[in-house]
């Protein structure tokens, strides 16, 4: 297959950035991807005729002096990339029984619209903000000094952090109120990083909080206009990106990379390999035993992944503006115990009548009304869960996994319908289409192990300092994604960006070169104010 500078195993988000800045470098690059669509849980597909982005909800960050906004503009992505702005008032609705509150864009919008409906909460919500909002600057501007071992560094630069932030969420709750309802909206959120709140350490919640205080965005077009973007500018540079090409085996001799074997036979030579791939895969099969310690080996066979999901994909013949519903998403749990979603995923069972406790709903033709002209919409239910219910058919291929998996796949359809009928009346009779991923779908079509939606799951052990780094024991081999910074597109496409630095030997700023581009932001609600080249069209 020829010689490279740099190689790339999956074309992730993270993977995807890492060969980008690397051939804005002058690398020849190629990137190998198993699957026959690039991006990884940012790639969109099209079943029966409509378009689904099951891994890309919303993207935050991409304000004036937003951090992913500068990698887009730096790395030359932003002219190719228009984003529509999510409801400003409410870009996260969240649904506790029959109570109802929406997000807003903006911190201090937040909190003035929690202490207007909680008047009596007002100081527990101040704290609230106060420690979340110093975790986020400390988080967010710390540089590490060389020579101070992790708690050190914690110390001196996280005093925040390290009083308030390793401690699981609900702890810290309890020192702000006791209002179930406030806890529930405050935590609700979780479903992004995958941890319930009595298990989430506090500075993983305020990450996530932070990241989103400016509001949330769509890019236009669904998830995999991201992907998109990035190949087009990778091949530009000369780089490659080759699917249909699954590697099985990262070359290594005396400690250092020499290249990849595809599992067709094919080799090819380069002296840095960067693995996009989780983990589990990057050092539970592609690299040989004998080339990872004992220590290493021990973690991965301890390793926990994160919760994984059942996701229904349907398309409605439904007014959904009528029924409230907006370019926000929505966040549903049945009570304000919101630690119930994650209790439901240690089931092995799911067959039975029990409810699901909570999900995550959202349009995406309301985040983007130019996506269809024929008045259907697109829309996404998803509920957490674990591989346990679904283990005993993971080693069949799709197709072949017999009337019981089937079986189960209707029922757990009927029953996210159930709790989409909590707050959206009448959608169940206006289904045109519909169609379920479990968590096999995601070992099958991402090579995610476990099923996983965010890598390891993210407890203290896997968290900053102390999760893999980019950096690995290996000479010319990197490894970048979920399970390195942060789960999310922001996380992975920061990842990313880290290992093309490490591998190159510079700085990230040094990669960020691209002049001329200014990302384009429009509201999702109000195509009327979009340029006319990218308003809806009706359909012919």
């Amino acid at each position: 297959m020829g010689d490279y500078d740099a190689i790339v195993i999956g074309s992730g988000a993270g993977g995807l950035t890492a060969a980008l800045a690397m051939a804005r470098a002058g690398r020849r690059v190629a990137v190998f991807e198993q699957h026959y669509l690039p991006g990884g849980y940012s790639q969109s597909f099209v079943l029966n005729g409509f378009r689904f982005s099951p891994g890309v909800h919303y993207v935050g960050a991409l304000g004036p002096g937003g951090g992913l906004r500068r990698i887009y503009e730096g790395l030359g992505v932003a002219n190719d990339l228009v984003f529509l702005e999510l409801n400003p008032d409410g870009y996260d609705r969240v649904v506790v029984g029959n109570d109802r509150f929406d997000i807003p864009k903006g911190r201090e919008r937040f909190a003035a619209k929690l202490k207007q409906r909680f008047p009596d909460e007002c100081d527990g919500i101040d704290r609230y903000f106060d420690v979340i909002g110093s975790m986020v600057d400390e988080l967010g501007y710390a540089a590490p000094i060389h020579g101070l071992g992790e708690a050190a560094q914690l110390a001196v630069h996280m005093p925040t952090v390290l009083r308030h932030g390793l401690r699981p969420l609900s702890d810290f709750l309890d020192t702000c109120t006791q209002d179930p309802l406030l806890r529930a909206i405050l935590s609700i959120q979780a479903g992004d990083h995958g941890m319930a709140p009595s298990r989430a350490p506090t500075a993983l919640h305020a990450g996530l909080q932070g990241y989103y205080f400016d509001g949330g965005c769509y890019p236009r077009g669904g998830g995999h206009s991201i992907p998109e973007a990035l190949v087009r500018q990778i091949e530009l540079h000369r780089g490659e990106v080759i699917l249909r090409a699954e590697v099985d085996r990262i070359l290594i001799e005396s400690d250092r990379v020499l290249g990849v074997r595809l599992s067709d036979g094919r080799e090819a030579r380069a002296p840095i390999v960067v693995s996009n791939a989780d983990p589990g895969v990057t050092w539970g099969r592609l690299v040989a035993p004998e080339h990872v310690g004992w220590r290493l080996r021990r973690r991965i066979a301890h390793l926990r992944y994160s919760v994984s999901t059942i996701s229904l994909f349907m398309a409605v013949d439904m007014d959904l503006r009528a029924a409230g519903v907006d370019s926000g998403n929505i966040w549903f749990s049945r009570t304000p115990d919101i630690d119930a979603a994650y209790e439901f995923t240690a089931r092995r069972e799911l067959s039975g009548d029990e409810e699901i406790p909570g999900l995550f709903f959202n349009a995406t033709t309301l985040k983007d009304p130019s996506m269809r002209g024929d008045g259907l919409h697109t829309v996404e239910a998803m509920a957490i869960t674990s591989i346990e219910p679904f283990a005993r058919w993971q080693n069949r291929a799709p197709g072949a996994r017999g009337e019981d998996y089937a079986r189960l796949k209707a029922d757990l359809s009927e029953r996210i319908l159930d709790a989409v009928e909590c707050f959206v009346p009448g959608l169940r009779e206006r289904v045109v289409f519909r169609a379920l991923g479990t968590p096999l779908t995601n070992m099958h079509f991402l090579h995610a192990t476990r099923g996983g939606i965010y890598g390891t799951e993210k407890t203290l052990g896997n968290l900053g300092p102390f999760s893999f780094s980019v950096d690995t024991h290996i000479d010319g081999l990197y490894q970048c994604g979920a399970s390195t910074i942060a789960p999310g597109i922001n996380g992975v496409t920061n990842s990313g960006l880290n290992a093309a630095a490490a591998a190159l030997g510079c700085r990230r700023d040094d990669l960020l070169t691209a002049t001329g581009q200014s990302l384009r932001i429009y509201p999702s609600d109000n195509p009327a104010s979009w340029p006319e080249e990218l308003r809806p069209r009706p359909a012919e």
